[in-house]
């Protein structure tokens, strides 16, 4: 039933779009999108939140779910409305699947959790702390069947979404597990490596020379499924380096023999695995044979050219480095 007809809107003067006199450019919308955001225009105009104010933001997101302003005004009636947000949650649950890249709607689903996340922890029940866990828990598994549904495991706003809950209800314990059964999957998931190293700095840190040994032999026995694997090595990079909170290239003894390993198996150097001969580059610098690292970034530069400038700065920086 069009909004002048509906018993609800009965008198109510919408507020059509202004564009001016002389407008460059009109967009032509549909006359329903029209009609709604004009009822949607006045509505704001008037500070009005009730019922039926919430009913006609569920329209404009019908509309453009992208449309920040809805949203924002949605939890603003929610909140003096005193709205069941186990409800809102459900309105989202669509939303969250059909527009998984939708900033909008992970946002609006984030600040519903934390308003329960809130009502509960200042309840007077004696379960409230298993209650806490359990609704943490379950926006995990939204997250999770969101990925599943959409076939998309590299959703940048569902992983930032997915840190917010592990971090607000401390739901880090089995967030490495869960890595590990997607990079299973798809073990050049860079998203998921991302995770990992985000779950490991949650649990353990700082970290330890226990932990970091582990995760280097697990990135290592993930290097041989596929050596390849930019994300892998990456990873790897985390553990390793010169800044205070890792060890030397030169310092682990499997790393180096893998990266020999690897460089060893290529029938021309000029095509061997570009991260593999950055790593022998690392381990060199880390061993002070400024010579054989300058080699490697030379070698780099044929195999990786269209980053030639940025292996001409390496070799710069080493240069300046050894003379010092």
């Amino acid at each position: 039933l069009p909004y002048p007809d509906r018993k609800a809107w009965k008198g109510f003067e919408p507020l059509p779009q202004n564009d001016g006199p002389l407008p460059l450019a009109v967009i032509k919308y549909s006359n329903e999108f029209d009609v709604v955001h004009s009822y949607f225009r006045a509505i704001q105009a008037e500070n009005e939140f009730s019922q039926r104010a919430l009913a006609l933001t569920a329209d404009v997101i019908d509309h453009n779910s992208a449309n920040y302003t809805a949203w924002y005004y949605r939890r603003r009636c929610l909140k003096e409305l005193d709205s069941d947000l186990e409800e809102e949650l459900e309105f989202t649950d669509k939303w969250v699947k059909e527009c998984p890249k939708n900033y909008q709607v992970w946002y609006h689903r984030r600040w519903i959790i934390t308003e329960l996340h809130e009502k509960l922890k200042q309840g007077a029940d004696e379960d409230k702390a298993d209650k806490i866990r359990k609704l943490g828990e379950k926006e995990l598994e939204e997250h999770a069947e969101v990925m599943k549904v959409n076939e998309d495991f590299k959703n940048y706003n569902g992983w930032s979404h997915r840190q917010f809950i592990a971090s607000m209800f401390n739901l880090w314990e089995n967030e490495t597990q869960f890595v590990e059964d997607l990079l299973h999957d798809d073990i050049c998931n860079n998203s998921a490596w991302n995770h990992r190293y985000t779950s490991i700095k949650n649990t353990t840190w700082p970290i330890t020379p226990e932990v970091r040994r582990s995760e280097i032999a697990w990135t290592l026995r993930h290097l041989r499924r596929c050596a390849n694997n930019e994300s892998a090595w990456n990873y790897l990079g985390a553990y390793l380096g010169s800044s205070p909170d890792k060890v030397p290239w030169d310092s682990d003894d499997e790393v180096v023999s893998f990266v020999k390993e690897v460089l060893s198996k290529a029938s021309d150097p000029g095509v061997s695995c570009r991260f593999a001969n950055e790593a022998m580059a690392r381990i060199h610098e880390a061993g002070g044979r400024t010579e054989e690292a300058l080699e490697q970034y030379e070698l780099l530069k044929q195999i990786d050219p269209i980053r030639s400038s940025y292996w001409d700065w390496r070799m710069d920086v080493l240069k300046v480095g050894d003379a010092l």
